[in-house]
């Protein structure tokens, strides 16, 4: 299977059963790991797989969810792997190289390349959290997120 297809596999999943419990536990055996938290501690990122990739040696796929507390956002960084991201729950605004932010709700998707200035990332709403599932590919061992300089 291609790192292509295997993408699209993960959101099918999620698009099919992944959304109808979006608020409830997810099962202890599918945790990997947790990566901790960004932005001084106001996002969790929780790793659910972390796989390396036959087709791309050197490479690894991770797939995570990051939970954005209410009206959280964070500073400017940047994620050594490509990214694609997919919004479980809540409404976020995501802005790239300084571009205006775009607004993303349940059901949508983005993509960053790796390196790529993450200038803007903030969880809109004051009151309700946002969850986003995301799957990074980078090399093994690389942090999921970096500063921006």
């Amino acid at each position: 299977m291609s790192l292509r297809q295997g993408i699209a596999v993960v959101f099918t999943l999620v698009a099919i059963g992944g959304c109808a419990d979006v608020g409830g536990p997810e099962p202890a055996e599918a945790h990997a790991g947790d990566e901790g938290h960004e932005d001084d501690g106001q996002a969790r990122v929780t790793t659910l797989l972390t796989e390396p990739l036959a087709d791309a040696p050197g490479l690894e796929a991770r797939v995570l969810t990051v939970e954005l507390p209410p009206g959280s956002s964070s500073p400017a960084h940047r994620h050594p792997g490509q990214v694609f991201a997919y919004v479980l729950q809540g409404a976020v605004l995501t802005g790239l190289d300084g571009e205006a932010p775009v607004r993303y709700t349940q059901g949508q998707t983005w993509s960053e390349a790796p390196g790529q200035v993450h200038s803007a990332s903030q969880n809109e709403s004051p009151t309700a959290p946002a969850k986003l599932l995301v799957f990074f590919v980078t090399e093994p061992g690389k942090p999921v997120v970096e500063p921006a300089p």
